[in-house]
């Protein structure tokens, strides 16, 4: 615990910055909400985070007066994970999501809006920024820029049959307005406009068929 001048000036660059204080944020565990380290943690003002979220050191959420974020119960932020909504941007984020295993971002500026669904994966490096929607069961994978894209809600990746889960992107690259359906994958490998769409069953092919 950082007490003294040291503690005061560190809560003052805080509340300059519209975020919340160390103290403030441990105070969230009252709520619900679990911060393993609220020293590296970053949480602004104007953030509605529900109870059940779980925010691993080095967390991320920030949000401008002018913008929205919510934050619906039951997520885990790993460290490496960084929300913005700027410039009357917006970020909603469902319930029960994996976000940030090996780094994520999630970034809405101006009339943008980024709506994540529950139970999603984002991990390994993912950007999802524009207007986008990733879709309930969705997952992004890999150090893909998603930009204004759409991939359709199904399943969590936990479900046996991957005909119905939800759409995925994964590979490398930036991947601008594409939309993924359910049961589908596309894997890019720089340049997602060359990226065939596949058939999530490609990559497991002795998965049941339980639709």
């Amino acid at each position: 615990m950082i007490t003294g001048a040291a503690g005061e000036r560190l809560d003052r660059i805080r509340r300059e910055r519209g975020l919340l204080t160390p103290a403030e944020l441990m105070e969230l565990a009252d709520r619900g909400v679990v911060v393993l380290d609220p020293f590296s943690v970053i949480v602004s003002r104007h953030v509605r985070l529900h109870p059940g979220n779980v925010l691993y050191p080095g967390a991320v959420i920030e949000c401008d007066e002018r913008s929205g974020c919510l934050v619906r119960p039951g997520n885990v932020l790993h460290g490496g994970t960084r929300i913005a909504a700027t410039g009357g941007g917006t970020i909603v984020i469902g319930e029960r999501s994996v976000i940030g295993e090996g780094g994520a971002q999630i970034k809405a500026a101006g009339p943008d809006s980024v709506e994540i669904g529950d139970e999603t994966r984002l991990a390994n490096g993912a950007e999802v920024m524009g207007s986008s929607r990733i879709g309930s069961g969705a997952q992004v994978l890999g150090p893909v820029s998603a930009r204004s894209v759409t991939l359709a809600a199904g399943r969590p990746a936990s479900h046996p049959d991957p005909d119905t889960r939800g759409g995925v992107l994964k590979g490398f690259g930036r991947a601008q307005g594409i939309r993924v359906g359910v049961g589908e994958v596309v894997n890019g490998n720089g340049d997602f406009r060359d990226a065939p769409v596949e058939r999530q069953r490609a990559y497991h092919p002795d998965a049941p068929r339980l639709a």
